[in-house]
Formats: structure tokens, C-alpha cells, sequence
């Protein structure tokens, strides 16, 4: 009877407890200073107990980059009777370990591979840690590169997502520069005469009249996503502006605040592409810009600082914006919805989710003669079930088919608007293969 009364009294303290851990955990991350007003010197212990669970979790868990598939043939596999004449090569970025991330660039033509670089993850990832960054990761993290842009003496640039590092290594995967000044993330692309187009972040943010609270409160916590061109052979910076600038500055402030909501990272800048030649709808060197958390798209000249074009949608957390013939755009649309509930309860558990109406990406083509927008591939998507919910990677090439990367699920895919033609997957063992981080085609 005593041993029922004590584990009785214990389910009743643990009960409790559990009620006063979740409202001082509220507590905590509703306040601005994390909880410090609120809690005092209790606030970082009790974060720490609430994080304790997800943070074994993660100790214990497979390494991000590995995807679970026992299906695909590892490389490319290629459909009987594919005519390959026209493709192009494809430089591809992954992971086979913690700190050993890869490089190659692969022949579509008969699938061989051409070239590999191999740089030194842990000397790269030292040398870009900034103690100023605010948003740092911890010191000797693993994280990865991204979308590995290739010059013709096959040197090397690449930013790394989670930290400030944008690096150029030469050939044999030797640095030749790199910048930790500011966050460098998502997309590198040139305009073919030494300059660099990239998405970057100050650690120290703008200060906007039409954000609620005092500077000091948000200076650190807003991403305030900045377009920046970087001059290819030395790295130094060209040209910087910020995006909330340019939308402000171009009477879009309502889009900015369409939803009366604000969050950190209102904008999410995740691809800049330059205008290589001149177009009745664009000249060269105007950038196609995409905002993943407006779900919009636009046209700007940075010459004269003006926003050409915009569109919201039909596309929603879109990725990969680009020039398209001489009169059109093609936007990889994740078409997932962000669920970023805070004080409410939250609508579902999952912070990305695919709709039952529609479970699958999308790439859109918009024409600008006659302001129209289709879907030719959603045949191919839907019946390929391609479902990144974050990153995405699309290109029509020169026959029409389309190349496609399905990032989080380690896939490329080529196909024409209905059928498959070819996969890729770095394949790790029999059960495994590495997550992908942003292909390009190399024509």
C-alpha cells in the first residue's frame, strides 16, 4: 500500500511538474530576451531540460545527409532507348561521411564521370567560424556545401548553408579565397564576365520604421536577406542591397506585411539569376530574384534600383527562378505550406506540409507576351512523386525534357513532360543514399 501511495505521489509531482515546465518553456520563447525578464537566471536551465530530449535525439540519429532508399540503382540509370545526344553535363554535390563531401562532374552523355574535387571540410569550416555571426553553429559542426559553381579552369566556389563561408578552391581542391563577413547561402551563379551573383545576410540587420519594436531587439534576429555580387578571381564584394530595401523602395512594403504577420525571416531570399543576353522583357545583367516566405518572384534592375515585374504565385515556397527562352521564366514551386505557429496551437505538427489537393511539386513556366502561366511537367512530378519539401532544383534543357532535383530525397531526375528518362542517387549500402545539394547542368 505504501509503494502505490509513493509512485501515486510521484505520477501527481510529475504531472505538475511537466505543467510548469511547458508554461515556463512558453514563457521563454514567446520573450524577447529568452525569457531572461521573465525567469531570470532559471530561464537558460529550464531551456536546457526542455531541449534535452531533442538534443539526444539528434546524438542518436543518422546523420542528416543520409536518405533512406533501397530502390535506385546508384548513379545514372538510364531508361532503354534514351537518346542522349543533347545533354549536358551535370556537376553534382554529396556526402558519403561527416566532413566528406564531394564534388563530381558526370558526363549525361554515357554517364561516366569526368572529374572529382574532394576539399578539406574541417580546415574550411574552422577557418569561415565568425565568433561575430549570431546565428553561428556550434564550432567544428558538420555542415555541407552548396551548389558548387565551376569556372573554366575547373576551380571551384560554393557557400556552406548554415554558416558564413564563401570559398573558391582550385582544381585539385586547394582554397584559393574565402570570406566569412557575412552569412553566404543558397545559390552562386555568374553572369560569364567575373561576376558573381550570391545570397547573403549581415550579422547586424537594417533598422525598418514599419517593424514593431526597438532596433536592439531585432538587429540580430532579423534575416535581412541581401542581394550581393562578388568579383570572381579576388572575392571582393561589388554591389549589396538589401531586398526589404528594394521592395520598400519600390512601393511592395504592403507585400512585406500582406499577411499582418512578421516573422525573422520574412524574405528568405533563395536564388538570384542574371540576365545573360538583352530580351524585349528584360536587359542583360537584370536579376530574376526569388523569395521563398512571399512565395513571389520579380524582375529587377539593380542599375537603376527598380522592380520590373513581380508575381505571387500560383507558386508557393518556391525555389530555383530562371530565364527561360526570350520571353518566359520557369519557377520549381515546392507548393508546400509553412505551419509557424507560436502562440496559438499549432495546425499541424509538421512544420512543412504537402496539401491532400496537392501532394507533389511543380514546375511552372510563365510567359511574359501574354501573361499566362502552365504546368507542362506536373504529368511527370505527380507520377514521379517529387516531394522536396525544402530546396528543388529545375532546368529545361535544349530537347525540351527537364532535369530535375528532388533534393531531400536524394534523387535527379530526367524526364519529358510524362515519362522518367534517367535517375541519379549516390548510393552509400544497400539501404542508404546521400541527400543532394543543389546540382548544376554544364553546358
Amino acid at each position: 500500500m505504501k509503494k502505490l501511495r509513493i509512485a501515486f505521489i510521484g505520477i501527481v509531482g510529475l504531472f505538475f511538474f511537466s505543467i510548469l515546465l511547458a508554461s515556463s518553456v512558453r514563457n521563454i520563447y514567446m520573450a524577447g530576451d529568452n525569457g531572461k525578464s521573465r525567469l531570470g537566471f532559471l530561464a537558460q536551465p529550464i531551456k536546457f531540460m526542455a531541449e534535452t530530449p531533442s538534443i539526444i535525439k539528434t546524438i542518436l540519429s543518422a546523420p542528416e545527409f543520409i536518405v533512406t532508399n533501397s530502390e535506385a540503382k546508384g548513379g545514372l540509370d538510364y531508361s532503354n532507348g534514351v537518346d542522349t545526344k543533347s545533354y549536358p553535363k551535370l556537376l553534382v554535390s554529396y556526402k558519403q561521411k561527416e566532413f566528406g563531401q564531394e564534388f563530381e562532374l558526370l558526363d549525361l552523355k554515357n554517364g561516366k564521370s569526368i572529374k572529382k574535387w574532394s576539399p578539406d571540410n574541417a580546415s574550411l569550416y574552422e577557418q569561415a567560424f565568425n565568433e561575430d555571426n549570431p546565428r553561428k553553429p556550434s564550432k567544428g559542426s558538420d555542415l555541407y556545401f552548396m551548389h558548387p559553381l565551376m569556372s573554366s579552369d575547373s576551380s571551384l566556389m560554393f557557400t556552406s548553408q548554415l554558416t558564413s563561408l564563401l570559398a573558391k578552391i582550385d582544381k585539385k581542391g586547394e582554397l584559393l579565397w574565402l570570406k566569412n563577413d557575412k552569412t553566404y547561402h543558397h545559390t552562386l551563379e555568374s553572369n560569364n564576365n567575373g561576376k558573381i551573383y550570391t545570397c547573403t545576410r549581415p550579422f547586424i540587420s537594417g533598422k525598418y520604421d514599419f517593424l514593431p519594436g526597438e532596433y536592439d531587439e531585432y538587429k540580430h534576429t532579423l534575416l535581412d536577406d541581401t542581394i550581393s555580387i562578388i568579383e570572381e578571381n579576388t572575392g571582393d564584394e561589388i554591389f549589396s542591397k538589401s531586398v526589404i530595401e528594394i521592395l520598400v523602395e519600390n512601393g511592395y512594403k504592403k507585400l512585406l506585411l500582406y499577411k499582418g504577420q512578421i516573422i525573422s525571416d520574412q524574405i528568405h531570399l533563395n536564388d538570384i539569376q542574371p540576365a545573360l543576353t538583352d530580351s524585349e522583357f528584360w536587359k542583360k545583367d537584370d536579376l530574376l530574384i526569388s523569395c521563398r516566405n512571399l512565395s513571389a518572384v520579380f524582375l529587377y534592375r539593380p542599375s537603376t534600383n527598380k522592380i520590373l515585374w513581380l508575381q505571387h504565385g500560383p507558386w508557393t515556397n518556391q525555389h530555383d527562378a530562371d530565364f527561360y527562352e526570350n520571353d518566359k521564366i520557369v519557377v520549381f514551386g515546392n507548393d508546400v505550406i509553412r505551419e509557424e505557429s507560436i502562440v496559438d496551437e499549432r495546425l499541424t505538427h509538421s512544420n512543412l506540409s504537402f496539401t491532400k489537393e496537392k501532394q507533389h511539386n511543380e514546375i511552372y513556366v510563365y510567359n511574359f507576351v501574354n501573361d499566362s502561366t502552365s504546368t507542362p511537367y506536373s504529368r511527370l512530378m505527380s507520377k514521379e512523386k517529387i516531394t522536396t519539401y525544402t530546396s528543388g532544383r529545375c532546368d529545361i534543357l535544349e530537347n525540351g525534357d527537364v532535369i530535375i532535383e528532388e533534393t531531400n530525397n536524394g534523387r535527379i531526375i530526367i524526364g519529358d513532360s510524362i515519362n522518367k528518362k534517367v535517375e541519379y542517387v549516390k548510393r552509400l549500402d544497400e539501404g542508404h543514399i546521400s541527400s543532394l545539394f543543389w546540382s548544376r547542368i554544364i553546358n
